[in-house]
């Protein structure tokens, strides 16, 4: 154990999110089996090594009807260590496409998307049902989310206290960063009612392509890094 401990970074404040949310495959298989899993081995160890300092990464492996593309992104409020131990259970799950030439992976941390996938997902949690009070705070909370992340490189977080109780709605919104600031905010106003629709349970998803808003009545949120950590 006190290895283990000794071998943690030490500006990692919070949790990883590791847990997959969706995991979408194609349901096309590739032209050539072969040179398809070379390039997504390829594509894969390109895109791996750009998270440590970026967080994100791009990358096209291939030529031809063979190229695949890749997009991996860790939501904005994960340090780069977090964002790399959520990559890295992101890159064990994606294999599960294949061999057909598609997938997306959903967690709470990150995505990870190989190919093209035309879907967009609303993941209701029924965990229980929560108060009109509730519903008035969580709408708040994604107008503040979706209104600031465009002009936040894509990315931002609200808490808006719900009246009369000791309890907060609380948003994450975020936009891939191949998107622009006009197409971040189309997307999350988009979707933003969506979302919505999932009251009045405590817990709501919409994962689109492009971009990704929850929300929920406990603070899943990690916590704002401090003097640069």
């Amino acid at each position: 154990m006190i290895l283990v401990n000794l071998l943690l970074p030490e500006e990692s404040l919070g949790e990883p999110r590791a847990q997959v949310v969706q995991i979408m495959c194609g349901n096309q298989l590739p032209h050539n089996a072969t040179i398809c899993l070379q390039n997504f081995v390829e594509t894969m160890e390109n895109l791996s090594a750009q998270v440590p300092n970026l967080g994100f990464g791009k990358a096209v492996g291939g030529a031809g009807l063979d190229t695949d593309h890749g997009l991996v992104q860790c939501y904005g409020d994960l340090s780069l260590p977090e964002c790399v131990l959520c990559i890295a259970q992101a890159r064990i799950v994606i294999p599960h496409c294949y061999p057909f030439n598609s997938g997306k992976v959903y967690l709470d941390g990150c995505f990870l998307r190989i190919i093209i996938f035309f879907k967009s997902i609303l993941d209701k949690v029924t965990r229980q049902s929560v108060s009109f009070a509730f519903h008035v705070s969580a709408r708040q909370a994604v107008v503040q989310a979706v209104s600031a992340a465009p002009n936040n490189n894509g990315f931002a977080r609200s808490q808006v206290p719900v009246s009369r109780t000791n309890e907060s709605a609380y948003v994450l919104a975020d936009c891939w960063r191949t998107l622009s600031a006009s197409s971040c905010r189309a997307c999350l106003q988009k979707h933003s009612a969506s979302i919505l629709g999932c009251l009045p349970w405590s817990e709501g998803r919409a994962l689109n392509t492009g971009c990704f808003l929850r929300y929920s009545d406990t603070n899943f949120l990690n916590p704002i890094p401090i003097n640069g950590s």
